[in-house]
């Protein structure tokens, strides 16, 4: 159970941060060929902390391998993600960077393995500790999300993410 808070009628803590208009989303989504990666380059804020309360992915077909790498060795990405500020009428913009096609990806610490099987779709994906907890990760931190297609023939792969940032 997600932690609930009384000003906002035992609604899940986060929601709060919605209201705040510090709350945010991305959706990406693209073919991975068999044998290669999505590696997605996440670049956190100087001055504030990023947590990550929700994280879907989603294969057509094929097995994936997923992955969560933080201060691996990289080259950047080029290809920015746009983040949405889940309050429309905020004008706030999010501190955490998303970026695609992050590539030479070694090193770091694996923080995270999952995977889904092959025609599982969305069983698996989800980090196991999403139901009860989330992920907050470090200031001015780089993390890759590596999801590699393990499978024969290439496949749709959709990546959502729901974060919000606090000062502590």
């Amino acid at each position: 159970m997600a932690l609930t808070s009384y000003q906002f009628r035992n609604q899940p803590y986060w929601l709060g941060f919605v209201f705040a208009g510090q709350a945010f989303t991305f959706s990406y989504r693209e073919v991975i060929p068999p044998g290669e990666s999505l590696n997605i380059q996440i670049s956190t804020g100087k001055e504030s902390i990023t947590h990550v309360p929700n994280r879907t992915i989603v294969s057509q077909s094929e097995q994936l391998g997923i992955k969560l790498i933080k201060s691996s060795s990289f080259a950047p990405g080029n290809k920015r993600i746009e983040v949405i500020n889940l309050d429309d009428r905020s004008k706030i913009q999010a501190a955490t960077s998303f970026f695609a096609n992050a590539s030479s990806v070694y090193g770091g610490t694996v923080l995270e393995e999952s995977m889904i099987p092959r025609f599982a779709f969305t069983q698996g994906g989800s980090p196991v500790e999403s139901a009860l907890f989330e992920r907050i990760l470090q200031y001015d931190t780089n993390y890759i999300l590596s999801i590699t297609n393990e499978g024969y023939y290439p496949t749709n792969v959709l990546v959502s993410m729901a974060f919000y940032k606090s000062g502590n």
